[in-house]
């Protein structure tokens, strides 16, 4: 199950309201991901939360076959995905057929317990 922790409430709160949000620096206004602490631009520590399109491409993924937890129903398929603002984002993936480069937008997943987390979908042709 996903926690949240005072770095992570925002997060968790955007997704809650089926919104996705990212870091970005206010220094050098570069887009980095949720977490974040650090601007890997200018190294400036002030960040703030902004919301996402939530477009990318997929990376990379994996299928997982073995359940970490006895909450998760197997198989399922964790991957890197690119959003269109720039950085990566390590997420579920639901897609018939991933591939590097398939094209994916954020949805989001509520579960009766634990936080509400996005996932991302194959973009329809």
């Amino acid at each position: 199950m996903i926690e949240r922790d005072h770095k992570s409430a925002a997060f968790f709160d955007a997704a809650a309201e089926d919104r996705l949000v990212i870091r970005r620096c206010i220094g050098c206004r570069q887009a980095l991901p949720p977490e974040a602490v650090v601007c890997t631009t200018c190294a400036g520590t002030d960040l703030e939360w902004v919301q996402a399109e939530g477009t990318g491409l997929l990376a990379s993924y994996t299928v997982v076959h073995r359940a970490p937890h006895p909450a998760y129903r197997v198989p399922y398929t964790i991957g890197v995905v690119e959003l269109d603002e720039g950085p990566w984002l390590y997420a579920r993936v639901n897609a018939e057929s991933p591939t590097v480069g398939l094209p994916v937008r954020v949805a989001f997943r509520h579960p009766e317990e634990g936080e509400s987390f996005p996932v991302f979908e194959e973009v329809p042709a």
